[in-house]
Parts: structure tokens; C-alpha cells; sequence
């Protein structure tokens, strides 16, 4: 289970979760404060000004019309009915301040996780306690942080009217006033008992919310549609849903009942203390005639109770929102390890190459190397094509260019400088890269396009002329709005493509980018032989100004390349180009020819109607 927050911390929790909120609107904070303090004061001026008028009025009915009593009746009365519309004045600016503040401040946590996340890296995401860690501060970003003002404020108005009426009973009696501020302590300490264990509850349930998340994901995007309602899995994903939260309600039904019972039951303590003190006052006052004294006291008991309750009890959830706050602030404090990097801009165009000079490399976390001193050179202005069978590390490779990894030893250089020399946004802003599972975002065709490089989106030349390299020109043509044409099925008026048509609008985002080096991961994958000819003529005059690495499993694809290298557990195993590695009759040589045999068997197989 956690450990129990320090009580510096839980301080440290608070007094940045207000500095949080001050920062959001500074006036809107101060207005709240001011209406608060001033909504506090109207149960002491009420409780005197009660007093007063049914003390008048129970003269007035002692002694007839007497003009005095009755002009004092009305009096108080009149000031109740100003303190009762000041009152309602107050409450409504006070309601309107709280209300903009907690949506301004929802949407400030939630940018700052956003910004948060674009900072981290690549191994942080692949690692589940990030997930965890996230999945924790988006469920608290919402209320948490604006919850502690909101208990800070009612903490300050319950004490503000609590120490203005305790001083009516305080010149009544002083033992009867302490005995009803203090009764509901054991209360307040069972609901801080019950919050800490609430706390360490849902921080220990944070993967299987992050499960709940994915099942719900399963079943309600067209990602996954086709596959769930084929297998039909949709039942069973919700099935395994329902159980996960079936199991989180038993778990917290029980919590709450416990909660329940024991602040039920020690509450009894205040209810029994304040009706001693209403019998008390009743026995004291009425025998001497006070009537109005004792409506006071009556009132001032009834608000000193209400006020010591609802003050330990924001004190109580202060105590529980602290503890969940602090999985907001540790995401928001995780450590961003700073990428090593130069000054230097990345070359337009590469002189003389890209090397992998004795790189090992293993991923956090594992103990298996993907490379043990790897010796790769990729010539600048040609086309490389990476061969292996999956798991080979070529991906890895792409990773380890773009420096969302970091070699475990050995060095990367470009035109002969280490990469780390290299302004590192100057780096990826000269790597054109289409990975094998490419985003396909709800956008338009022109933001898909365009977000290869945001400074084109404007361009509607430069977007269609990367669109015609891909090969994608005739289909997006052919939409309804053209470049203007919403993708997808998430928003209203979205347009579907087929895998091939997204591939290659991901090709075209590519190709806009305009790259030193050109990185593609399997770039077709989803398209035709035919289509695929038509993509790679036209990458071949890419590659005449960019350094190209392609990874392909496709031979007729790697066929096009200038050079090719076969990699296999982290190593070189042969290159060159497609012929000098047919004529080495190796690893390529075999590859190549049972894939070959494999699509001349298929053909055998059509032209005999098999």
C-alpha cells in the first residue's frame, strides 16, 4: 500500500494548490475571500439582532401598544430583512466567482498535464508507471485542486461565524460553549481515518481503472469495431468491465458503510451536547423571563454546532483531498531527463552520411540487448533499405535517430558530428518519418497533410504537391471538400479512407516535410504492387536530395533501394545492393527467393484455377 503523506507535504499540497488557483484569476480569488468573510458575519449580527426583536415583541405583549417595544420590534425585524437580502446578495456573487473559477481551473490542470505529457519521453510512456501515474492525475484534475479552496473557504467562513457567535455563548457560559465546539472531534477523526484509507484504496486500483479505460476504449471507437464485432468480443469486454467495477463498488460500499456507522453514531455526541445546551438555556432563561436571551442562545447553540460540524468537516476533506492532490503534482513532477544536446543545426542536406559507429543498445528496464556494437553507414543522397525478421531492431534504429532513446554505448554520427552535437529540435525538425503504425488523425486532409510541417498548413500547393508524390491525388480529388475534407468518423462530416488511402496520406505528411533524412517503416503496407511501383518511382527522385532509410518486409520494395543491409539480432549481416546480394546466394539471396516462391505459387495456383 502507499506510504502515508508527510505532514510538510500534505502542507507543501495546499499551499501550491492555492498558489495553482491564484495564478488561474487573481480577482475572482479575492472576491470570493471578501464574500466569504462577509457572509460570515451575518449569523452573529443575526443571532443579536433575533434577540433583540422577540425580546420587543415579548415586552410589547407584557405592556400593551407601547410605542418604544413596538418601534424596536420593527427595527430588528427591518435589520434581519436587510442581513437576510445582503446575505443572498453575497451568496450569489460568491456562487458566480466559484463557478468560473473551478472551470478556469479544471482547464489550467488539464493543460498543464497536456504539456506535462509532451514533455516526457518515449521510454517514460512505455513504461506502466507513467500510465499509472497519469491515470491518477486525470481523475483528480477535474475537482481536486479546486476542492481545497473551496474547504479552505468554508473552513474560514465556518470559523469566522464560529468565533463571532461563540462569543454570545462565551458571555452565557463558557463550559456550555466548550463542550459543544469540542463534541464533533470524534467525528471529524473517524472521517479523516475512513479518507486516508479511501486514499490508499483508489491509488492501489490505478492499473485496473486504467483496464476499465481500455475496455470502454474496445467498445465505443471505430479502431476496434470491425475486429470486436467479428470475434464478437464486444460482450466479453464489457463483462470484464462490469466485473472490474462491480468490484470497485463492493469495495467502496463497504467503506462507506463503515463511514457511515461510526461518524453516525459519534455525531450523536454533538446532537446530545447541543440539546443539553437548549435544555439548559431553557432553564436558566426562561425562568427569569429572558424570552429573547433565550431565542439567542437557542440560535447561537444551533449555529455553533452547524459551524463547528461543516469546519471539521472541511477540515476532514482537506485532509482526503491532499492525499489524492499529491497524484496530481507527483505526474506533474516527474522528472524530465534532459536529451544531451549541441547547438549545432542539422545539415539541409547530408554530405556524407549517417553512421552507427559500435552502438549497444537495451531497453530500460530489460536485460536483452537489441544491438552489441553495431557498425551501420547509411551514404548521403541514397536509398538504404533495412532487412530483417521482426524483432530485428530496425525500428529501434528509427528510435534511436530521432533520440528517443539514447545509445547504451558507442556513438551516431552525422557527416561525421556526433548526433548530440545537434540542436536536437533542429535534428527531428529534419527527419521525415512514417512509422509502421502511423497516427490517423480526426482532422482534415490538409492538417493530416500539413502537420508533416506546420508552417505549410496554409500552403495548398505545397500540400498537393506532397499528396501527388504519395500517390494520393485522384482519391483526394474526388472528396466532397477536397483539402478541406474531415477524416475519419469521430466528428460530424467524416469521410472514412481504406488502410492504403490513410497510408498514404501518411506518406504525403511525410514527403511535406521536406527532410534531410526520409525514414519509412514499412510505408506500404496497406497499398497494391501497382500503387506501390507508382510511390516508389516517385521516392526514388526524393532520395536524390534526402537520405532515405527504408524498412520494409516487401523485396519487391527493397529492390528499389541503392543499398541494403541485412540485420538479425542486432547485427550486420550482409550488404549491398540487390544484385551483389543475389550473387552471395546468403541470407538475402534465400529470403528473397521464398518470398518470390510464395507469390509465383499463388499465381501458379490462379492461372490454374485452383
Amino acid at each position: 500500500m502507499p506510504s502515508e503523506v508527510p505532514r510538510e507535504q500534505r502542507w507543501s499540497h495546499w499551499l501550491r494548490a492555492l498558489k495553482l488557483l491564484w495564478s488561474v484569476n487573481p480577482p475572482h480569488v479575492a472576491g470570493v475571500i471578501a464574500a466569504t468573510v462577509l457572509t460570515s458575519l451575518v449569523p452573529a449580527a443575526t443571532v443579536h439582532f433575533t434577540t433583540q426583536a422577540v425580546q420587543a415583541v415579548a415586552n410589547s405583549a407584557g405592556r400593551g401598544d407601547a410605542p418604544e417595544a413596538l418601534s424596536a420590534a420593527l427595527g430588528a425585524a427591518g435589520a434581519l430583512a436587510v442581513l437576510m437580502a445582503v446575505s443572498h446578495v453575497l451568496s450569489t456573487v460568491r456562487t458566480y466567482l466559484e463557478t468560473l473559477l473551478q472551470h478556469r481551473m479544471a482547464n489550467t490542470i488539464q493543460e498543464r498535464i497536456m504539456r506535462k505529457s509532451v514533455s516526457l519521453r518515449l521510454s517514460q510512456f512505455e513504461d506502466a508507471a507513467t500510465y499509472d501515474s497519469l491515470q491518477r492525475a486525470n481523475r483528480e484534475a477535474s475537482f481536486r485542486p479546486y476542492q481545497i479552496f473551496a474547504n479552505l473557504i468554508a473552513v474560514t467562513s465556518n470559523l469566522v461565524s464560529l468565533i463571532s457567535v461563540s462569543l454570545v455563548l462565551l458571555t452565557w457560559n463558557p463550559w456550555v460553549a466548550g463542550v459543544i465546539i469540542l463534541a464533533p472531534f470524534p467525528s471529524m477523526a473517524a472521517n479523516i481515518f475512513y479518507g486516508r484509507l479511501g486514499w490508499k484504496i483508489e491509488n492501489n486500483r490505478a492499473a485496473d481503472r486504467r483496464r476499465a479505460t481500455y475496455l470502454q476504449y474496445l467498445v465505443t471507437t471505430d479502431r476496434t469495431f470491425k475486429e470486436t464485432r467479428l470475434f464478437d468480443l464486444g460482450g466479453l469486454f464489457v463483462e470484464r468491465f462490469s466485473a472490474l467495477v462491480n468490484r470497485f463498488y463492493a469495495v467502496d460500499r463497504r467503506l462507506e458503510g463503515r463511514q457511515a456507522v461510526a461518524s453516525g453514531a459519534l455525531g450523536l455526541l454533538s446532537v446530545a451536547a447541543s440539546a443539553g445546551a437548549i435544555l439548559f438555556a431553557a432553564a436558566t432563561t426562561v425562568q427569569g423571563g429572558q424570552v429573547g436571551q433565550f431565542a439567542g442562545y437557542v440560535m447561537a447553540i444551533t449555529m455553533v454546532q452547524s459551524s463547528v460540524q461543516m469546519l471539521f468537516g472541511s477540515l476532514a476533506q482537506m485532509y482526503e483531498h491532499s492525499l489524492f492532490i499529491g497524484n496530481l503534482f507527483a505526474f506533474l513532477d516527474l522528472p524530465v531527463r534532459d536529451v544531451r544536446a549541441g547547438r549545432r543545426s542539422f545539415p539541409e542536406r547530408l554530405g556524407t552520411g549517417i553512421e552507427f559507429r559500435e552502438v549497444s543498445f537495451t531497453y530500460p528496464g530489460t536485460d536483452t540487448p537489441v544491438f552489441e556494437e553495431l557498425n551501420l553507414f547509411l551514404p548521403a543522397g541514397r536509398c538504404v533499405a533495412l532487412v530483417g525478421q521482426n524483432g530485428a531492431g530496425k525500428t529501434t534504429l528509427v528510435k534511436l535517430l530521432a533520440r528517443f532513446y539514447e545509445p547504451t554505448s558507442g556513438v551516431i554520427l552525422v557527416d561525421g558530428v556526433p548526433i548530440e552535437e545537434y540542436d536536437i529540435e533542429s535534428l527531428r525538425r529534419n527527419l521525415g518519418v512514417i512509422f509502421q503504425d502511423f497516427v490517423q488523425y480526426e482532422a482534415s486532409v490538409r492538417e493530416n497533410v500539413g502537420f508533416g510541417r506546420r508552417e505549410e498548413l496554409g500552403n495548398d500547393s505545397g500540400i498537393l504537391g506532397a499528396v501527388g508524390q504519395a500517390g494520393a491525388a485522384e482519391f483526394v480529388r474526388k472528396l466532397s471538400k477536397g483539402l478541406e475534407t474531415q477524416l475519419g468518423r469521430w466528428f460530424d462530416g467524416g469521410h472514412q479512407l481504406s488502410g492504403g488511402q490513410w497510408q498514404r496520406i501518411a506518406l504525403a505528411r511525410a514527403f511535406l516535410r521536406k527532410a534531410a533524412v526520409v525514414v519509412l517503416d514499412e510505408p506500404t503496407a496497406s497499398i497494391d504492387a501497382q500503387a506501390e511501383a507508382e510511390v516508389f518511382g516517385r521516392l526514388k527522385d526524393i532520395a536524390g536530395r534526402a537520405t532515405t532509410l527504408l524498412i520494409a518486409h516487401r523485396f519487391s520494395t527493397v529492390r528499389v533501394a541503392d543499398h541494403i543491409v541485412v540485420i538479425d539480432r542486432g547485427r550486420v549481416l550482409e550488404e549491398g545492393t540487390h544484385s551483389e546480394l543475389m550473387a552471395l546466394d546468403n541470407v538475402y539471396a534465400k529470403l528473397f527467393k521464398l518470398q518470390a516462391s510464395g507469390y509465383l505459387d499463388e499465381t501458379a495456383g490462379l492461372a490454374s484455377g485452383r
